[in-house]
């Protein structure tokens, strides 16, 4: 009997559909194959992912920037897989699978399953998932908690007189979780208020305490973050609003245009328009109340917690600086949207949306190794050249090469038993993971950069004793390091290539006696 009980979860999958059978099984093969590219593929580290690699070497409750569940994460998937690109991006590899598959559930739920698979091909051809999903950063599990409450919340019906408290408080942990990976996260509740308040049924559960358990509950797995943050002068949060903070230097239609060709980048033009123009039908859709009553407020769970937040990001990028990946917490359900609409739709959109897939296809095939496009140039004998600077893949190349070749310098003149200096916190983490026995890697901010996590973690006391390698990608050693040693001697300067490219180069010195230097912590955060 209580065998049987133990394999109930696994026997109930036979009892569902096909359909759910086959995205699940094709979720776990693409799951295999990227854990393969990962491995073996020629993306590096971005210097960000290093960064948080490198956090979980020093497990603590939170981080400068944000919170502490990419660092706990790597220290699992790296305890496993060693430090290696397999070690760091195993959850990101998996998160990608879970999220197609949720997008499925999600569109098949008030569509079909036709609308399930359109969401499912979203997810896994549109570059900023299926490329940029790769890279093992805070918003790989914050989305993925983020989709999974989504999911929660749209299995929810407050039109019943009971619902089950269990429900809300799983709701509250996952939401809880979501928060522990980045802060954005704290947006789900007032969206939350904002869906109930739409519909009068709804409306009574405001007046109900199942909701602020739920909120109790996340609030309350934000204790870490609290703590942390108290112990060192609330940095994170003053980090946050830095972000946030309007700025002269991005005002106006330049910035607006910058965050709008940012989106058509990383989703695609066409999707890109066929996601606003999604947008826009299902809220008109939504606001005549022309869909089916009883998949109303799933559909509408979609469009608020999408159209809304990009808007906002939208509006933001007005006055500051909107990186392309932020909006991602409303592009996943409004993909899911998008995905609803085109199996709404004919032939023509349908094939409109087609031919959009199999660019973003090509353009996703290209951002997993963009020395294809040089290699097919040169196969038809091209004469056009594309400089490294303008590869788009250009920040997680070359740190590889780049690692071994200071190692090898180092070691060939100082020895294996030395720290490592840098003055930017990119080359200082990606020299930490990328250089022989992940050496300790020291950095210090000479004034003009703004603070990061190195700031916040004390210098060995024996640095005095060993040999201090420093690496400066640009240009030769500052006065201030020079000084706050007895001698310097430069070892060389060492490149990374790739066939006939230089992709990253820096000068290498070796410094004795160390003395003292002021370790500034900018205003800037």
């Amino acid at each position: 009997m209580m065998m049987k009980n133990l394999f109930i979860p696994f026997l109930s999958l036979f009892n569902t559909p096909k359909s759910v059978q086959g995205v699940l099984a094709l979720s776990v093969i693409l799951f295999l194959l990227r854990l393969v590219y990962v491995s073996f593929g020629p993306v590096d580290l971005s210097p960000d992912e290093a960064h948080y690699w490198e956090w979980s070497r020093y497990l603590d409750w939170s981080y400068y920037s944000k919170p502490p569940i990419t660092a706990w994460l790597n220290y699992v998937s790296t305890s496993i897989f060693g430090h290696t690109h397999l070690g760091v991006r195993f959850f990101s590899c998996m998160a990608i699978s879970i999220l197609g598959f949720l997008a499925f559930l999600m569109a098949r739920q008030v569509a079909g399953k036709q609308a399930g698979w359109i969401a499912f091909v979203l997810i896994h051809l549109t570059p900023l998932f299926a490329a940029g999903g790769l890279m093992m950063t805070p918003d790989i599990p914050s989305l993925t908690f983020w989709a999974l409450a989504l999911y929660v919340l749209m299995q929810i019906d407050f039109t019943a007189e009971k619902l089950p408290l269990k429900l809300f408080v799983f709701l509250g942990v996952v939401v809880g979780l979501a928060g522990l990976s980045k802060y954005t996260a704290a947006i789900f509740y007032p969206l939350l208020g904002v869906y109930l308040l739409m519909n009068k049924e709804r409306r009574v559960w405001l007046l109900k305490p199942h909701v602020y358990i739920a909120g109790l509950v996340s609030l309350v797995m934000q204790l870490p973050v609290f703590y942390w943050n108290f112990t060192h002068d609330f940095v994170g949060f003053q980090h946050v609003l830095g972000q946030n903070a309007a700025t002269s230097r991005y005002f106006g239609w330049k910035s607006l245009s910058n965050f709008l060709e940012g989106q058509a980048g990383v989703l695609t033009p066409i999707t890109f328009i066929l996601l606003l123009c999604a947008w826009v039908s299902i809220g008109f859709m939504l606001y005549k109340g022309k869909h089916k009553k009883d998949l109303n407020s799933a559909l509408e769970v979609l469009w608020l917690f999408s159209f809304p937040l990009f808007m906002a990001f939208l509006l933001k990028s007005t006055t500051a600086k909107v990186q392309p990946n932020w909006p991602v917490m409303s592009i996943f359900p409004g993909f899911v949207i998008l995905a609803i609409w085109v199996a709404m739709k004919g032939k023509v959109v349908k094939g409109i949306f087609a031919f959009g897939m199999f660019l973003s296809l090509l353009i996703t095939i290209i951002a997993h190794d963009t020395f294809i496009v040089r290699d097919v140039l040169k196969f038809v004998g091209s004469d056009i050249e594309i400089p490294f600077k303008k590869d788009p893949l250009k920040p997680a190349l070359g740190w590889r090469g780049l690692g071994q070749a200071v190692s090898a310098l180092a070691e060939s003149q100082v020895g294996d038993d030395y720290y490592v200096l840098t003055t930017r916190y990119q080359t200082a983490s990606s020299m930490s993971f990328y250089m022989k026995g992940h050496p300790r890697v020291l950095y210090v901010n000479l004034g003009h950069r703004r603070q990061n996590q190195y700031d916040y973690w004390p210098w060995p006391d024996d640095i005095d004793k060993k040999p201090v390698i420093y690496v400066r990608e640009n240009g030769t050693i500052e006065l201030q390091v020079l000084k706050a040693f007895k001698g310097c001697a430069e070892l060389g300067q060492v490149v990374s290539r790739r066939e006939t490219i230089v992709m990253r180069r820096a000068h290498v010195y070796a410094c004795f006696g160390y003395e003292g230097i002021e370790r500034i912590k900018a205003d800037s955060y």
